[in-house]
């Protein structure tokens, strides 16, 4: 038995049973039984010496998961802020705050999904880093938890912005626009690959493969999961692209600015 779960993108409703059901398709025409998974810890679903599927941040697979799993495949999402296989991250503020441009976000209270979020922390940090003096730009960092918890905290104004990445986001605004609503985007970062497909390290080349090809086949076969992940195709995840995630760290920190403060 194998363990599979594409769990980074779980609201609304119908995308995350859309993506169970793109779980479920490849498992089936893999030819494995899925065993349960107990989706509270992620980082031992990555690491699972039977994992068929999974996905990942990529700022996790760049800075610790490389050499324990295997890239996949990258999906191409047709959503705003989206182009072929990347995506940006939207900086987010209330309706009501006076900010017109990233320089006007000095001294405000940001909110962060975690610290090793690649479209939540590190996308964020590249893009304040220019604007830091003596490593401070905020008055205050707090983590939230997760993207749309940090958009609940602008909604409720126990924060000023956060960057939340663009899939996170659109299919808030296509299937909840409500959920969305009283934030507006300030500002995008720079472009990332999005968010790769993985699996165990102990696959062969050949069963990565296939994989590869069942995903593009789910894409043309259900265009009903195709239509609700709002994604067009899959291509293959290279090292390199994700590898370079981690140069917007090291520039930030050429820049004085090592931790988003």
């Amino acid at each position: 038995m194998a363990v599979a779960a594409l769990t980074m993108y779980s609201e609304p409703g119908a995308v995350r049973a859309a993506y169970e059901g793109l779980v479920q398709e490849v498992a089936r025409r893999f030819g494995v039984a899925l065993q349960p998974f107990v989706e509270a810890d992620l980082s031992s679903l990555w690491l699972h010496p039977d994992l068929l599927l999974a996905q990942t941040c990529g700022f996790p697979w760049a800075s610790s998961l490389q050499g324990k799993a295997k890239l996949v495949a990258s999906p191409q999402y047709t959503l705003p802020g989206c182009e072929g296989a990347t995506h940006c991250s939207f900086v987010l503020v209330p309706e009501s705050s006076p900010a017109r441009s990233l320089a006007d976000l000095r001294g405000t209270r940001a909110a962060i999904n975690s610290q090793d979020s690649n479209s939540g922390m590190n996308l964020f940090r590249h893009a304040i880093a220019p604007l830091s003096q003596q490593g401070r730009f905020f008055s205050s960092v707090v983590e939230s938890g997760g993207h749309i918890r940090s958009m609940e905290m602008l909604q409720q104004g126990l924060a000023d912005v956060a960057a939340v990445d663009a899939v996170t986001y659109g299919y808030l605004q296509r299937d909840a626009p409500e959920r969305t609503a009283g934030v507006r985007i300030l500002a995008k970062t720079a472009k990332s690959p999005t968010l790769p497909l993985i699996t165990a390290a102990t696959r062969s080349d050949e069963e990565v493969d296939l994989l590869r090809q069942i995903l593009s086949d789910v894409v043309v076969d259900r265009p009903d999961i195709a239509r609700t992940l709002a994604i067009k195709g899959f291509e293959a995840a290279a090292e390199l692209k994700y590898l370079a995630i981690l140069e917007w760290q090291d520039e930030a920190i050429r820049q004085g600015y090592p931790r988003l403060a």
